[in-house]
């Protein structure tokens, strides 16, 4: 019987490197299962799937899961090997890839324009777009009970010990010895593997990080889940690395009808991070400085300021009690609210 396998992958999780090696190791085709690439989402083809069916094959394709995909793997006997990655990684990496070599993907829609952009513009957009798709891919593979999930960092951590097991899973029983070859042939030129890196995301902004983990929250139920759970992980470093650093934020594109008045932005933001400044400065937060300053405005008012309600009218003393306490009672509710963060301790 033939051996056939699908490596449905997300875009820069050393799918190349993997497809190689499997082919190599094992003495299989590589072959195309779609009809079409560019801006088509990948999809099976079941008439390319029918030609294959009597030889023994690789196809490495980013699929995302459906029903009907694991009917026709299921149908024609496909083994299907799942490759993730981290999201923070994959956000640089495909930055990288769109400046250096195209923005057209299935993913999400670029144009050329959009080349020009500096990093921190084009991992906005990446965020933005293209990670609801790869969040959309491991959700529905998760969900299968026919694939079988590797990461990106647990391949590239043990190849050998990463192929070995893809190809028991789909049914190809080697010497470690081929598994060796496979790898060693795959890892030379046209393999992207060889300048992977895990922890490339390190470089994201912070408020780009709490985005994707945002979106990931969205899904309770997985919350224990492993490749979440390295998420998270690597998402506590990255935050902990920003803690004191002070981000500033992207420009917008504004409508050129607004032009006018975004020429105050500047003032504005300088304004925001000398206040970020002076709060890190007392080793506060910026709910600790709102509230201070509720209180601050609550003395002036009692003491200082005019009254809404002269006092010389029925009733003039009640704003001299009543705005105090309105403004004591929302500072204390900021400063109930505000969290303790957790020192990371080094070592764990």
């Amino acid at each position: 019987m033939a051996h056939h396998i699908l490596v449905a992958c997300m875009p820069k999780s050393a799918s190349t490197f993997v497809t190689n090696a499997l082919a190599v190791a094992a003495g299989l085709k590589k072959v195309e299962l779609v009809p079409e690439y560019g801006r088509r989402e990948q999809e099976l083809c079941e008439i390319r799937l029918a030609e294959a069916a009597g030889i023994h094959y690789v196809a490495q394709q980013h699929t995302k899961h459906s029903n009907w995909t694991e009917q026709l793997c299921n149908e024609y006997r496909v083994s299907i090997i799942v490759l993730v990655r981290s999201l923070f990684d994959i956000v640089v990496s495909l930055r990288d890839h769109i400046h250096r070599e195209s923005p057209v993907s299935s993913m999400f829609y670029l144009e050329k324009m959009h080349i020009s952009q500096n990093d921190a513009e084009m991992e906005r957009m990446i965020v933005m777009l293209a990670i609801p798709w790869y969040i959309n891919f491991y959700m529905g593979w998760r969900s299968s009970k026919s694939a079988r999930i590797f990461a990106y960092e647990d391949i590239i951590a043990d190849p050998e010990r990463a192929v070995g097991e893809m190809l028991a899973f789909s049914g190809v029983s080697l010497r470690k010895e081929q598994v060796a070859a496979g790898i060693e042939a795959a890892s030379g030129d046209g393999s992207r593997i060889n300048v992977g890196k895990a922890g490339r995301g390190r470089s994201l902004q912070a408020s780009t990080v709490s985005m994707i983990m945002e979106m990931l929250s969205m899904y309770p139920d997985i919350q224990d889940d492993a490749y979440v759970l390295m998420m998270k992980a690597q998402a506590a470093d990255i935050l902990a690395a920003r803690a004191d650093e002070s981000e500033v934020a992207l420009p917008l594109v504004v409508p050129a009808a607004t032009v006018k008045s975004a020429s105050r932005q500047p003032l504005r933001r300088r304004m925001e991070r000398f206040v970020r400044r002076k709060v890190r400065l007392f080793g506060g937060t910026r709910n600790q400085a709102i509230a201070i300053g509720l209180l601050v405005l609550a003395c002036a008012y009692f003491a200082f300021l005019p009254n809404l309600i002269p006092n010389s009218l029925a009733g003039g003393r009640i704003d001299d009690f009543a705005v105090p306490a309105i403004c004591v009672f929302f500072a204390a509710r900021l400063l109930t609210r505000i969290k303790i963060r957790r020192v990371p301790v080094k070592g764990r």
